[in-house]
């Protein structure tokens, strides 16, 4: 008597709900590691996209940063920093460059009236607003001409202009900073992205909080150091950042007599690197994951040789009554896949409804992706096949004449 998958399938299904408690403990490995795919899988699609999400909110992949690399120990007196002279040496070594903007910055007290509010304040050129992709809302921002001339302008973020104007009109009033007056000709643009429990709710609230002068100003009439540890430049495309970061590498060492005083880092490197990070995180946590999943299937192959000896007479009549070894061997094997595959639908269940709960202790929203689920369900279904050949290939060899004198 010969057996089709479909009959199969039906016959797991029967044996199935004959034994629900067994059955159910035989799957919780499975729906733990399941569980446990769906959530990690999530976790790190999460935080990977959090990090490009935050890197083009400060400016996009063709974005290339030079900053003091602080780990480094020079062994001669070699400068860490460069002069406003230097930095226009550089510019003009690099044509390519689509924009180009010193930066100096410096904490400074800004007063109006009675009110006082502590802002990082930064010296910067009008490539700022395109390399980071944020301009004034109301007024302009700095202009080639304030730089040339070291106007005594500022333009402030909107924490500061609510702490020190709240509902009144800024543009055009004068604040104190360092004592020397600057005039408000604008008011930044409000920069939100949803933050995490590492960060505040806003997790671009810090730059609500900064202000803006000409980097002559910063320099001449400011801090009066004409020293920079830190630029960024922004190119026409990604691919082309990480060219011009490579030359500019070899300019910079090359005035720097060949020591790595700094680091030259394009945004589209580090979103490769992020990449490249995100991929090995995801086969670590996988694999952990697996290891549930293994325990399962030991588990199950120990339970369903139990079954098989439990059945042992059934099989025999079976046998004897015309149903072929395949049929026995598929029979078992497609039941043992079939509850493996169950409890990973199950498993897959309850790691989506858990998203919302662990996203919201972490601060993050949680998704789970088609392929996603197609991975866990696939995975379990394959947990079932390789630990239940081995129970389906004994119950095949049974030798009908024992089987049937069998109690």
């Amino acid at each position: 008597m010969a057996l089709s998958i479909k009959e199969s399938i039906q016959t797991g299904f029967s044996d199935f709900w004959a034994r629900k408690v067994r059955s159910l403990v035989t799957v919780v490995g499975i729906v733990l590691g399941t569980m446990s795919i769906i959530v990690v899988l999530s976790l790190v699609k999460s935080i990977n996209q959090q990090t490009i999400a935050w890197m083009m909110e400060r400016g996009g992949l063709s974005k290339i940063t030079v900053r003091k690399d602080w780990s480094y120990e020079s062994q001669t007196t070699v400068k860490d920093y460069f002069t406003w002279r230097e930095l226009e040496f550089i510019h003009s070594l690099i044509p390519e460059v689509e924009y180009f903007n010193p930066q100096n910055r410096t904490r400074l007290n800004i007063t109006y009236a009675d009110k006082d509010f502590r802002s990082t304040v930064y010296g910067v050129v009008p490539d700022f607003a395109a390399i980071e992709e944020w301009t004034a809302d109301q007024g302009r921002f700095i202009s080639n001409y304030d730089v040339v001339q070291a106007n005594d302008v500022i333009v402030i973020g909107t924490r500061v202009k609510q702490e020190l104007f709240g509902n009144k009109n800024a543009i055009g009033q004068y604040v104190t900073a360092q004592g020397r007056r600057l005039q408000v000709i604008g008011i930044m643009e409000y920069r939100y992205m949803k933050g995490n429990n590492a960060f505040r709710e806003n997790a671009l609230e810090y730059m609500n909080r900064q202000s803006f002068i000409p980097i002559t100003t910063m320099i001449y009439k400011g801090t009066g150091e004409d020293r920079f540890d830190y630029f960024t430049l922004k190119a026409s495309n990604p691919q082309k950042a990480v060219q011009i970061a490579r030359k500019l590498e070899a300019i910079i060492l090359n005035m720097r007599q060949g020591e790595p005083v700094f680091r030259i880092e394009s945004a589209q490197e580090r979103a490769d690197e992020i990449q490249g990070d995100t991929e090995t995180f995801r086969m670590i946590f996988f694999l952990i994951s697996m290891i549930s999943l293994l325990v399962g299937g030991i588990v199950i192959m120990n339970i369903m040789m139990a079954t098989i000896q439990e059945r042992t007479r059934e099989i025999g009549i079976r046998i004897t009554v015309g149903a072929r070894r395949r049929d026995i061997f598929t029979q078992f094997l497609v039941q043992t896949v079939l509850v493996t595959s169950l409890g990973g639908v199950l498993g897959v269940v309850l790691g989506v409804s858990i998203l919302d709960i662990v996203g919201g202790y972490l601060g993050m929203e949680l998704t789970a992706g088609l392929d996603m689920v197609l991975i866990a369900i696939g995975v379990s279904a394959g947990v079932g096949l390789i630990f239940g050949i081995s129970p389906a290939i004994k119950a095949s060899k049974l030798d009908p004449v024992e089987a049937l004198r069998y109690e």
